[in-house]
């Protein structure tokens, strides 16, 4: 099955044996398989120190005439000729492909979007807008986003203060071992709003002892290399 030798190449890249990753995706990525596509144009960024800037802009490029919206994210976020990528559109003649690479369901390119609102240099600053953006990426699981939404509902930076909301996404972040450092940030978070120090009324020593515990922990799990949506199927 397709499937199973996509998720074979992927366990080849993370144990960086990335001709043996090549070797099944290549004849994939020819007969037009967008997953595959995206993850030969993905290894420019994942470590494989032998696929160049041409080579990504390429696979990524017919991966994302094939629909896929991480590929439209990376294309949107990178400028190939100088070998440069950022959190948010290269320019604003991309932010098209990334609303629609967000709008297609790229948690990356939601969070890209939710940054961009936040910075207000390609867009005007909106808040609303941030907010929306990290919590559609916070729905799919991506701890970056739920920790910033929790950090916003918590201190009322765009006028709004929902602390059990902000405990929801915190928990929500701080649950996954994988997902350090927002991990790790989410569970101290927690720590200190069940010490009382943020609102007394949220006092509860028990649950500020489990955090603390739990962000010590996390302190010492490795990062996660890889974007999320590289880890469906394994």
């Amino acid at each position: 099955m397709i499937i199973n030798h996509i998720q074979e190449a992927k366990n080849y890249i993370l144990a960086e044996q990335f001709k043996k990753a090549k070797q099944i995706l290549e004849p994939l990525a020819e007969e037009n398989n967008a997953e595959a596509q995206l993850i030969l144009g993905y290894l420019y960024y994942g470590g494989d120190e032998e696929t160049t800037s041409q080579q990504a802009e390429y696979w990524l490029e017919r991966s994302s005439e094939n629909g896929n919206a991480e590929a439209m994210m990376y294309i949107a976020t990178t400028n190939f000729q100088e070998g440069q990528t950022s959190t948010e559109a290269k320019d604003p003649s991309s932010l098209p492909l990334l609303l629609k690479a967000a709008e297609k369901g790229s948690a990356e390119a939601q969070r890209s979007l939710a940054i961009m609102y936040a910075h207000g240099e390609i867009v005007q600053k909106d808040y609303d807008q941030t907010m929306y953006w990290d919590e559609m990426a916070a729905k799919q699981g991506l701890a970056e986003s739920q920790h910033d939404l929790a950090v916003m509902l918590l201190y009322g930076e765009n006028g709004i203060v929902d602390i059990p909301i902000a405990i929801f996404w915190f928990e929500k972040a701080a649950s996954e071992d994988h997902n350090v450092p927002y991990a790790q940030w989410s569970a101290e978070s927690l720590a200190r709003i069940y010490s009382g120090d943020i609102n007394p009324q949220y006092t509860d020593k028990e649950k500020s002892e489990f955090w603390r515990k739990r962000a010590e922990y996390l302190d010492t799990v490795k990062f996660r290399s890889h974007p999320n949506w590289f880890y469906n199927g394994l």
